[in-house]
């Protein structure tokens, strides 16, 4: 991570490796004191550049291993960051694409040396690879487009091709003016490392060689994992990383909470204690101890939120009859609400178990609840601030597929759709005092449990908020946040 001034702030054990940088050697310092000046300059110049546009940056990089000496390949990927103090950061990645090149000089070795015509060829029409047989049958050899005669004979049997994954048969005159009978088979545009999609083409020449017809499906079959294992690798990689940040964020949200937690405890304790000593005693500061009071309630639900969304530990889940304990805590948590707001039910599991962790999904609905009651009449006190006359929360339950679904709706004013497309970002929110972990939390519990989150909005007609849990016990994925 870097501030907006291309000054490194953190980086992670890998990166640290790959450079022979310490953290503490890297912090405050620039590209211009780890690398040769021409080299930071292209870094530095790439870097402001990301500054000021905000558009993500994705390109391969050549590297020597610090720690190894050995030249590496990496793909870096770069996103500009809008910090809490409204200045931008710099967060990248740098993932080591070594071993995948050598695999693919290795196919390209092998494809040398069998009887199959090979090209790979980029969506321009640029040819990045082509064997001996392939430009024997169609002449399009490295850093040339195909032939526009040869291209147009392919598209006959596939208007697409080579963009869709297919295959098909063909007769040919190659280049010498042969006729050919050959099976053609395109893996479709794969794209992975750039920007750049390509693919890879096989033709085998069956003119003499019928016995290769029954090679063929399985060469198609390979063919369609490697471009499926190349995009899964691809995804795997995206996911990584973005587990990667939400670790270090879970990490620091339960350090902070654990932190906080305990003077609050204090402040609470002393408050009480005053309150007590001055009691009836006319000192006029009845109002003062109530803002403390509530100020003390606020940071005690904040450092809730926090925990929620950094607990990592697996659930206990047990199955029980979901609408018997969800009236149980409906009918506690409708306490706690505004007088003038409605809650109702409309229960229709009939008693159905269901598998789920009562302590973590109670803080879910609890989190739900109350933020439909503060979308509806915020702290409940000021009439003219009603979204609605007759505020109501709504709470259903029903048998949907292979999941319970549980809603909590509310007549509120509803989310706009600019808002609704960042509602489960973590740390985004629109209240001043919020953290913006709410909506993370209960997605978390969601999946945690195997389910998911659905959120429904239309403006001026309230939101839905809709918890699917499985109807039967799953296993359990690790959590992406560590406490």
């Amino acid at each position: 991570m870097k501030d907006d001034q291309t000054n490194f702030l953190a980086g992670n054990i890998s990166h640290c490796k790959l450079i022979g940088k310490t953290n503490a050697e890297l912090f405050g310092k620039n590209d211009f004191a780890f690398h040769p000046e021409e080299l930071a300059r292209g870094y530095s110049e790439v870097d402001y550049e990301l500054l000021k546009s905000g558009n993500s940056i994705v390109r391969e990089e050549n590297v020597i291993d610090a720690e190894t000496g050995e030249l590496k390949t990496v793909i870096t990927r770069k996103a500009r960051l809008l910090g809490d103090d409204g200045r931008h950061y710099i967060i990248g990645t740098n993932s080591d694409l070594t071993e995948i090149r050598k695999r693919d000089d290795r196919f390209r070795a092998l494809a040398e040396n069998v009887p199959v015509g090979v090209l790979q060829i980029e969506d321009n029409g640029n040819v990045l690879f082509s064997n001996a047989l392939w430009q024997l049958y169609f002449g399009a050899v490295v850093d040339q487009a195909i032939a526009p005669d040869s291209l147009q004979k392919l598209r006959e049997k596939n208007t697409n091709f080579p963009g869709d994954a297919c295959k098909f048969e063909m007769s040919y005159s190659d280049v010498s003016g042969d006729q050919r009978h050959l099976i053609v088979i395109s893996s479709g545009w794969v794209q992975f490392a750039s920007a750049v999609r390509t693919a890879t083409v096989s033709v085998i020449d069956v003119s003499e060689m019928t016995q290769l017809r029954n090679v063929n499906e399985e060469i198609s079959r390979l063919n369609r994992d490697l471009a499926d294992n190349v995009k899964k690798l691809h995804e795997a990689q995206d996911e990584l990383v973005k587990r990667g940040r939400m670790e270090q964020l879970g990490q620091l949200t339960a350090t902070v909470a654990h932190e906080l937690r305990n003077p609050l405890g204090a402040v609470r304790t002393s408050a009480f204690l005053l309150e007590r000593k001055i009691k009836d005693k006319g000192l006029n500061v009845e109002t003062q101890l109530e803002r403390i009071n509530k100020g003390i309630v606020r940071c005690d639900n904040i450092i809730t939120q926090l925990l929620d969304f950094s607990r990592s530990k697996q659930l206990q889940t047990t199955p029980s009859d979901l609408d018997q304990w969800l009236v149980g805590v409906l009918e506690e948590e409708a306490k706690k609400l505004p007088a003038v707001v409605t809650i109702s039910c409309e229960l229709g599991l009939a008693g159905r178990e269901i598998p789920f962790d009562p302590s973590r999904l109670q803080r879910a609905i609890v989190n739900l609840i109350s933020n439909a009651a503060e979308a509806l009449v915020g702290q409940g006190d000021d009439p003219s601030k009603f979204a609605n006359a007759h505020p109501e929360i709504k709470i259903e339950t029903k048998i949907e597929g292979e999941f319970a679904k549980l809603s909590v709706v509310d007549n509120g004013p509803g989310i706009l759709p600019d808002l609704l497309q960042r509602i489960r970002e973590p740390l985004f929110t629109t209240k001043s005092f919020g953290t913006g972990l709410g909506v993370p939390a209960i997605e978390q519990i969601a999946n945690q449990h195997g389910g998911h989150l659905d959120i429904a909005s239309e403006v001026g007609h309230g939101a839905q908020f809709s918890l699917f849990l499985p109807l039967n016990a799953v296993n359990e994925e690790p959590a992406v946040a560590a406490a």
